[in-house]
């Protein structure tokens, strides 16, 4: 098995390890995911229908609206959170979705971006991957 160290900007601490789950697509948090059953509900995406839950979520930007902050907390709320959250560049609202289920139902979900390699050149659907959200390194085991 290979092992891939990326080094990034931690933005929200907490160290997670699952399998990844990649778009090449921008997310919409807000009316995107179905924050009841963790699925992502955005018939324009090609990840439509599929799990976040448990899933490191690995996506280029977010794109929408400024109440995804709050579609990201009642995913959390719901146990449907993602395990971590990987991007080539975090938008503010993103991380204050997580901040705020970091700061109200204790959730440490890392958040991670400007990292020195393209995560979706590296990254796989499927692949194993752990984030230090404090160090802001993500270690990839690939298959």
């Amino acid at each position: 098995m290979e092992k891939i160290i990326l080094k990034g900007r931690g933005i929200l601490a907490g160290v997670a390890e699952g399998r990844a789950l990649v778009s090449d697509e921008q997310i919409v948090w807000s009316h995107g995911v179905e924050p009841w059953k963790g699925v992502i509900d955005d018939s324009k995406v090609k990840l439509h229908g599929q799990s976040i839950k448990g899933r490191v979520f690995v996506y280029p930007y977010g794109k929408g609206s400024t109440s995804s902050s709050t579609w990201i907390l009642e995913t959390i709320r719901c146990g449907n959170a993602p395990a971590a959250i990987i991007n080539r560049e975090t938008e503010l609202i993103i991380t204050t979705g997580f901040l705020y289920g970091q700061l109200l139902y204790g959730a440490a979900i890392p958040v991670v971006d400007q990292l020195d390699q393209d995560p979706l050149a590296v990254i796989a659907t499927g692949d194993l991957v752990r984030v230090d959200g404090a160090a802001g390194i993500v270690e990839v085991f690939k298959s």
